[in-house]
């Protein structure tokens, strides 16, 4: 048992760890590919990202620079600017040293107080935003500031947007530009063409109110319950452009093949886990029946001699004539006559296993009266009751019946059930040999009062060479080979044996064979 323990463990150790390893290992490949290939998906995407920020930014910078054009006034700039852009609803400049202002609206938008007091307000409470515009103004940048949160100033309908950027006029003196935007209908003039050029067929874009989350524009139909790459549009804060496929998102097609991979790998480790507990289970069967042929070596050699050494301690008492009784010489007879018959069943029993196990074992079939040859078997053990005193009661069906059979076969097999229930008996010996007919069979039962057999070996005492392992077994010598060869008759007869058992109450072994009617009986004779 510690040998098949080592060897199991030596199995599991060179197969199981290192399968465990691997499976780890490629776990966590998986989830590092999926890792890379998401990251290379969300770069792609916030590439084409970049450009629709980038062409929105140039957009709004040829706006300040033509603002900012020094061969004509800021008005005049101002007033070409909103006749080409119909989506700047207001546009509002003032003067950096003396606040003055100047309020030029679009073409259908009415002039309102009110925005423009909060143009002013935001003037003031973003002074520091403004310096900082103008401190790169004088560095030669000239620099367009988004204004945040400007959608919270609009009383309308539509969505509002705000940028503003510092010019100079034509007498050299600093204005303060605020532009007020149409959201939507800037994304369609300004970003439309370039995201449907981009979306193509295998993309969907939209621009949305990142707090709102309401969609200001979108093409092919985006949809923000799926995944998204999304990035904040430089110019306009407020507003958040998103970019994802149209089918499926090259996220959740790696997450689909990870798993249909990990799925894979783990049947592919079951199978292997299979593999090697069956593999595990042949080299355990392996070891035990080496050690049951070791084991049944052991036992037959015991089992000859012990006959042989009787026979041949007898009848050298006979050949030296030391015995004058002839009362007494009938007696060692008989003993020689008794272990010659047990070694030739012993030796008859190795015989029929060794073609049975060599597909050689030959039947030879005819037509018997089952009664008869129970009753013949029974009364050859009659000596052999007698000697070890055992209390046999013959039982026979009142009926009879005959079946198709090899006779010798028969008597072999109800013999070793006669044989084991003597050998496995405690010390009083009670035994039931009955036969009956139920069902169109006719049965034999072997029932003893012996130790009984427990209901987790009984399938397995059919098996070559098994014992069932108690005190009682291991102190009895056995080959067993008995019910095998049981068993491998009563399948060569198509019948069937059965077995009924409690520990400490004794065993009922019932041999069923199928009875020859009538007209096959004619047939037969």
């Amino acid at each position: 048992m510690n040998k098949q323990i080592k060897i199991i463990a030596v199995i599991l150790v060179l197969t199981i760890v290192p399968l465990l390893i691997y499976g780890f290992l490629q776990l966590k490949s998986l989830s590092e590919d999926e890792q890379i290939a998401g990251e290379i998906y969300e770069k792609q995407m916030e590439t084409v990202l970049f450009s629709l920020n980038q062409l929105a930014d140039d957009m709004i910078s040829q706006w300040a620079r033509k603002m900012n054009n020094s061969d004509r006034s800021f008005k005049e700039s101002a007033n070409d600017l909103i006749l080409r852009n119909e989506s700047i609803k207001m546009l509002y400049v003032q003067r950096a040293t003396n606040k003055s202002d100047t309020v030029f609206y679009g073409e259908y938008i009415e002039p309102n107080k009110d925005v423009e007091q909060q143009i002013e307000e935001w003037f003031y409470q973003n002074d520091s935003t403004l310096n900082k515009l103008s401190e790169y103004f004088k560095a030669g940048f000239q620099k367009v500031q988004g204004v945040q949160s400007w959608h919270q100033y609009s009383k309308e309908g539509s969505p509002e947007a705000a940028i503003t950027f510092v010019i100079s006029d034509l007498d050299s003196a600093q204005y303060y530009v605020f532009i007020v935007l149409e959201s939507r209908l800037w994304i369609e003039q300004i970003l439309g063409i370039q995201m449907q050029v981009l979306a193509s067929d295998e993309l969907n874009a939209a621009v949305f109110n990142k707090n709102s989350k309401e969609i200001i524009h979108s093409v092919n139909n985006f949809d923000q319950l799926r995944h998204y790459t999304s990035a904040k549009l430089w110019i306009l804060p407020d507003l958040q452009l998103a970019i994802q496929s149209t089918g499926e998102s090259y996220q959740e097609l790696v997450k689909q093949r990870s798993r249909n991979n990990l799925l894979f790998l783990i049947f592919t480790l079951i199978v292997l886990v299979v593999g090697i507990i069956i593999i595990i289970r042949s080299i355990q069967n392996a070891l035990r029946v080496a050690q049951l042929k070791s084991d049944f070596v052991s036992n037959v050699s015991h089992e000859i001699r012990t006959p042989l050494s009787l026979i041949k301690m007898y009848a050298e008492t006979l050949m030296l004539n030391r015995l004058s009784n002839e009362e007494r010489k009938a007696q060692y007879y008989k003993v020689i006559y008794q272990e010659s018959g047990r070694l030739t069943h012993l030796v008859n029993n190795i015989l029929d296993f060794s073609r049975i196990e060599a597909n050689r074992k030959v039947y030879n079939f005819e037509l018997i009266d089952f009664n008869k040859l129970v009753e013949k078997i029974h009364q050859g053990y009659e000596h052999t009751f007698n000697e070890k005193q055992v209390n046999c009661i013959l039982n026979l069906s009142p009926d009879s019946a005959k079946i198709n059979a090899d006779p010798h076969a028969i008597e072999e097999a109800i013999s070793n059930l006669i044989e084991n229930a003597i050998k496995y008996s405690t010390e009083i010996i009670e035994i039931t040999i009955s036969t009956k007919i139920e069902n169109g069979l006719i049965s034999c039962l072997v029932k003893d009062s012996g130790m009984g057999i427990p209901k987790s070996e009984i399938d397995k005492v059919f098996d070559k060479f098994y014992r069932v392992e108690n005190a009682l077994t291991q102190s009895t010598k056995g080959t067993g080979m008995g019910l095998s060869l049981v068993k491998h008759i009563m399948d060569a007869h198509d019948g069937k044996v059965e077995v009924h058992s409690k520990i400490n109450v004794g065993s009922t072994f019932i041999l069923s064979f199928p009875i020859v009617e009538n007209n096959e009986q004619d047939t037969n004779s």
